[in-house]
């Protein structure tokens, strides 16, 4: 996909397993947003409407899963980490193009596949998005500014509820509470940022921390390890960066 691509809402009667090589995708569907970095994938269940975006440009791979393949996958919206097993997997399958014959070479690949894909990790990228009408009006101001300090003491004074209702509200509707999930919006607003080499100080200014050792902090605590570390397996050379024109989702 190119700068500043986007892909209308759609869905498939299949199961669709995205993995994201180069650059970062947003994935919406109805009831959250997914950040998809390099190295780490999304399953789509069948059904599942989704619009597909980059800001930078990303190269992918997709690929669809017959329903009674998928029958053991998370029956919902799941973003994975890619092991080097299950890259390889998927870009040796995506190169066998749409009418393959399925020799028993192949078929014991895609076993494997499905293995990997049923076994791989759930990764911490998603954002649900809250319900509330009181929540759109706080969560769209963050949205549009991550940056913003704004406490749920002083929301309340506008919303017309009680913090103690408001993160009742926001624990309900995104399994979260308000301070988390600021917190998580930040991190994935960040990792494009992250991924394009930009100065990590800089970036944690901008998603309203006062230090970067502060934003580092916070990150680990959501993803595991610090900002750097976590795009590691952008500089490992055995990764092959696939940028051709047949990338379909």
């Amino acid at each position: 996909m190119a700068e500043n691509s986007n892909f209308e809402n759609h869905q498939h009667p299949w199961g669709q397993l995205t993995y994201a090589s180069h650059g970062i995708m947003k994935v919406v569907t109805e009831h959250a947003s997914y950040i998809i970095p390099p190295e780490r994938a999304l399953w789509l269940p069948k059904f599942t409407p989704h619009q597909v975006s980059t800001r930078y440009g990303v190269s992918f791979r997709s690929l669809y899963i017959d329903n009674e393949m998928a029958k053991y996958l998370p029956q919902t919206t799941t973003a994975i980490d890619v092991s080097s097993l299950l890259r390889e997997l998927i870009l040796t399958i995506s190169h066998w193009g749409e009418s393959y014959v399925v020799s028993s070479i192949k078929a014991r690949l895609i076993s494997v596949l499905l293995d990997e894909t049923q076994s791989a990790s759930s990764a911490p990228l998603f954002l649900n998005m809250p319900k509330d009408k009181r929540l759109i009006k706080i969560s769209s101001k963050l949205n549009d500014d991550p940056a913003n300090n704004t406490t749920l003491e002083q929301w309340s004074q506008t919303i017309g509820a009680t913090p103690r209702t408001l993160n009742r509200l926001f624990q309900k509707d995104t399994q979260m509470g308000f301070v988390e999930w600021r917190q998580r919006l930040r991190i994935l607003y960040s990792l494009e940022r992250i991924d394009r080499g930009e100065a990590i100080n800089l970036i944690a200014m901008d998603m309203g921390y006062d230090s970067a050792s502060a934003f580092i902090t916070m990150f680990k605590k959501h993803m595991g390890c610090p900002p750097k570390a976590y795009f590691k397996a952008m500089d490992n050379p055995n990764i092959i960066d696939l940028n051709s024109s047949n990338e379909t989702t």
